[in-house]
């Protein structure tokens, strides 16, 4: 950086710049955040301490892991059935294209065999594709 970008006072030193004076707002502030965090997390720890006493703890946590237990196995049952509709829709659309296309190949067998063409062009002649 060139001289200017720094300041007017280039050229003395930083540590013998005077030092500036500290707000006492922002001391108050910052004091004042603090206390309300300390004041908090004591609560939280207080409401804690105190919970074993008003609720039964592993109760509530077996019966959580329960829940999510079946949560996971009612997920993993509705993505096999979704899994199952997608497969049957699959084997559907594969069906229908069997069936169009040995139909279609059978209507182009029809239509070579009962053209009114003669027989060199009809088996084997420029027409056959």
């Amino acid at each position: 950086m060139s001289k200017n970008f720094r300041g007017v006072r280039s050229d003395q030193r930083r540590v013998f710049r005077p030092r500036r004076k500290r707000h006492a707002g922002k001391v108050i502030r910052q004091l004042l955040v603090v206390l309300l965090m300390l004041a908090a997390g004591i609560g939280i720890a207080v409401v804690l301490h105190q919970l074993p006493q008003q609720v039964d703890v592993v109760l509530l946590v077996s019966e959580a892991i329960a829940d999510l237990i079946r949560g996971i196995q009612q997920l993993l049952e509705a993505m096999l059935g979704l899994a199952a509709v997608v497969l049957i829709a699959a084997f559907v659309v594969l069906a229908s294209v069997l069936i169009l296309g040995g139909l279609w190949r059978l209507f182009r067998l029809l239509r070579l065999l009962l053209s009114p063409a003669s027989q060199g062009r009809r088996w084997g002649g420029a027409r056959d594709r």
